[in-house]
């Protein structure tokens, strides 16, 4: 048994060193592709919706939610930056959650003692259902497609979390383990669905916060939001809400 122990343990040492080989090679060859620099930009809009338009303005707890929704995104990034593709897809559902949650308990301070007790939770699909119906969100739902596209990234998330579909496999067909690789297929997958998530999350954010970023208000803030939605968000924004993000 001390030999077994023995072996395992050098094992262990082994596969720590050879890990980190191999994340940092990979890191170095996935290193200033441009999926991860626009993905990137995208994690400075969802930092600066965080100081510009939370830190002072939402209750400690709820905003917590948002605190690990945009770490959930920074973890999907880094993810990505050294190719495991199932964590950093995983991650992303991770963050839709909270964000939606952030909205959610902002606006439900009984639920959120409730959660902190560890005597609620709200089912992910009653959650979007919240979403797309909120007064402030709502208009977005026929002009967006708001519910339909919530659930589209859900579901597809979902599968990678799951694994229920073999594109999100991380294995290959001779089923040894794999933890990462610099497959640009992947990559560009992952940032098809970073990109999506991200649109929708700062898309809902800011029919949420409307009244802080309608007219004038908040350029910096506008301008930097352009780089995380696309045309269709942005002209929703200036429909309903007034808001001005530049193209």
């Amino acid at each position: 048994m001390a030999n077994f122990a023995d072996e395992v343990k050098t094992n262990y040492f082994a596969l720590a060193e050879s890990m980190g080989n191999k994340i940092t090679a990979n890191l170095d060859a996935l290193k200033g592709k441009k999926a991860l620099i626009d993905s990137y930009r995208r994690l400075a809009v969802l930092n600066a919706i965080k100081l510009d338009l939370m830190v002072d303005s939402w209750p400690a707890p709820a905003a917590r939610f948002f605190d690990e929704a945009h770490n959930d995104a920074l973890l999907s990034h880094v993810n990505a930056s050294f190719g495991s593709w199932r964590p950093a897809l995983q991650s992303l559902r991770s963050f839709l959650e909270h964000v939606m949650g952030a909205i959610y308990y902002a606006e439900h301070p009984v639920e959120l003692q409730k959660w902190e007790a560890g005597n609620f939770k709200i089912e992910p699909r009653d959650l979007r259902q919240y979403i797309v119906e909120h007064p402030l969100i709502c208009p977005l739902a026929t002009e967006v497609d708001l519910k339909n596209r919530l659930n589209k990234e859900y579901r597809e998330l979902s599968a990678a979390v799951h694994g229920s579909k073999s594109i999100f496999r991380m294995t290959g067909s001779d089923g040894k383990p794999n933890l990462a690789d610099t497959d640009l297929g992947k990559l560009g997958k992952w940032s098809t669905r970073e990109k999506a998530t991200v649109d929708l999350c700062v898309l809902m954010l800011a029919a949420y916060f409307n009244s802080s970023l309608d007219g004038a208000k908040r350029q910096p803030l506008r301008d930097s939001m352009s780089v995380a939605l696309n045309a269709d968000s942005k002209a929703a924004l200036k429909k309903h809400y007034n808001i001005r993000v530049s193209s």
